[in-house]
């Protein structure tokens, strides 16, 4: 809950952090994976910056975070489709959420390592859920040491997630690795693309 906590309270300075970031590099390989007009899910669109590129792209851009200041900022940066963005984390219950949807795409960009070890096959059947056969999924984490704050961090598992996945019927397709694009010399970015066999 901590992790949700430290979100609630720097809403504000991180909406600006993050609008602010180089996601040219992701925001390339969402278009070459995702086809054009693609019903897509964010998992944890915090700022709802990636939300915007992917609308204004032409994507069908729906989106959860587990922060309320998050989903008020997205409801008013987004208010002709504020039913798009529902307050919830992962792993989550599609039901109980009230996500009565399947996706053409399902992206999760910095959330996986806030999930513990134990929490991964939920959070993948999670996804499975609510994404369509013949779906691509993609999920971007950092490695590395951080500035000390009140958030959970884990290392990510990429070959037991890769495995349940696999599990699943979805491949590993590609892996890319990255400098931060906030400039933080101690992190890599590794972002992971997911195709339906």
């Amino acid at each position: 809950m901590k992790t949700v906590d430290y979100y609630n309270i720097n809403a504000s300075k991180l909406v600006d952090r993050y609008d602010n970031a180089d996601m040219s590099l992701l925001h390339k390989l969402l278009l070459k994976y995702i086809t054009k007009k693609s019903t897509l899910l964010d998992i944890g669109f915090g700022s709802g910056r990636d939300i915007d590129f992917l609308h204004t792209h032409g994507y069908d851009a729906w989106g959860l975070d587990p922060s309320v200041k998050f989903v008020e900022n997205i409801k008013q940066r987004f208010p002709n489709i504020q039913k798009h963005f529902l307050k919830a984390g992962v792993p989550f219950d599609k039901k109980r959420i009230g996500l009565n949807k399947k996706f053409d795409a399902v992206i999760s960009i910095a959330v996986w390592m806030h999930l513990g070890y134990v929490q991964y096959a939920d959070a993948v059947a999670s996804i499975i859920s609510v994404a369509k056969d013949k779906s691509t999924i993609v999920i971007s984490y950092s490695e590395g040491s951080r500035v000390d704050d009140e958030r959970y961090f884990e290392e990510v598992d990429l070959n037991y997630l890769t495995e349940l996945f696999k599990e699943r019927g979805f491949a590993l397709v590609e892996t890319v690795k990255n400098s931060d694009s906030l400039n933080r010399d101690s992190l890599t970015w590794i972002t992971v693309i997911f195709q339906h066999d």
